[in-house]
């Protein structure tokens, strides 16, 4: 009942826009033209009244924190690259078991200008009624801050303003680079300043911004996972069904769009094979999610060693212990895919399937 609950409210009233400021949420309406559809009215009411009370806060905090978020040193940061459905949520979490290192939480991400004043005593207050995860993905923050992230898209499915571009900003306008950038070195400092620790973060978009990452930390350490490209497509398929209502503030085509999900990764892939070899020796490791699932101690020994991340015999019998935690955990089965698009999936990510050796 309380998840249920928990899934309503998530597709009916709360947003992942909570977060904003009066101003950025004006001038996100404006560039959609207040095109927002009368089922999503609510949602709309709800983020503006919440944007009001961030601009109280966000002021008072810049006032408290600013200096200290400015002088806060990032050390290292550990970045969690591939495509969605790959396993990087999982990885993540095994990560999080390490307490060296911090991550952000679903409460931080969503609200990122103010959560070093309200985190403790309003997240205790709000976390019954959002849907429970123990680490939250980055980008939902960048979205927030600068409002310059691909999912906006599904937020505005009938946009025209070419939210893709902000998967890699390889098409942004310099200023969109650096607005984007300053929000990336922004959120990673505060949450330095709150946890006291390295960074493990995990967000798909990254995996086609090894450039841009690597010009704001230059130390960054990068875990790259695969996962055989046609499980990817299918689990993404899924995926969609299940974020659009979570996102949307539009109404949006009914059929998921095949062509936008094989575009998404090419543009991701095309990005990071150019990128890869800008990364130093030592800060990265690459490894598949199938090697992942079959051992994961012996997976994360190697992303341990590889990245110089610390004494992982200290750190395994937490990872035992979550993975015992999850031992009946039963991944969605998805229907076999139809021969047609078997071929269209195979040739537009050849590439991938070539580098990493999965059979076609």
């Amino acid at each position: 009942m309380v998840f249920l609950v928990r899934l309503l409210l998530a597709q009916n009233l709360v947003h992942l826009f909570e977060g904003m400021t009066l101003g950025d949420w004006l001038g996100l309406l404006r560039r959609e033209r207040f095109r927002v559809d009368p089922v999503c009215w609510p949602r709309a009411a709800w983020i503006t009244g919440m944007s009001l009370c961030n601009s109280v806060v966000a002021r008072a905090v810049e006032r408290r924190y600013g200096t200290a978020i400015e002088e806060t040193r990032v050390e290292a940061p550990v970045f969690i690259l591939g495509h969605y459905r790959s396993g990087t949520t999982h990885l993540h979490e095994l990560l999080a078991t390490d307490p060296n290192f911090g991550r952000p939480n679903r409460f931080q991400a969503f609200n990122p200008r103010t959560f070093l004043a309200t985190e403790p005593w309003l997240a205790p207050l709000v976390e019954p009624f959002i849907l429970p995860r123990r680490v939250q993905e980055d980008e939902i923050a960048y979205m927030v801050l600068t409002q310059r992230s691909p999912y906006l898209d599904w937020c505005f499915p009938r946009s025209r303003s070419g939210y893709g571009r902000y998967l890699s900003f390889r098409d942004a306008e310099p200023g969109e680079v650096a607005a984007w950038s300053a929000g990336l070195v922004y959120f990673l400092k505060a949450l330095t300043l709150k946890q006291g620790r390295p960074l493990i973060l995990k967000s798909p978009p990254h995996t086609a911004r090894v450039r841009l990452l690597l010009d704001c930390f230059p130390d960054a350490r990068f875990v790259h996972i695969r996962r055989d490209p046609y499980s990817v497509f299918l689990s993404t398929l899924g995926l969609l069904k299940i974020v659009r209502p979570v996102f949307r503030l539009q109404r949006g085509p009914r059929a998921i769009d095949v062509e936008s999900i094989l575009r998404t990764y090419t543009t991701m892939y095309d990005a990071y094979f150019a990128d890869r070899s800008l990364i130093p020796p030592g800060q990265l490791v690459e490894i598949a999610y199938e090697d992942l699932e079959r051992d994961p101690i012996g997976q994360l020994g190697v992303i341990y060693h590889g990245l110089s991340l610390g004494n992982f015999g200290s750190v395994r019998p937490a990872v035992e212990s979550y993975l015992r935690s999850i031992a009946g955990y039963q991944k969605n089965r998805h229907p076999a895919l139809d021969e047609a698009t078997r071929a269209r999936v195979a040739a537009a990510w050849a590439r991938s399937f070539e580098t990493w050796g999965y059979p076609r």
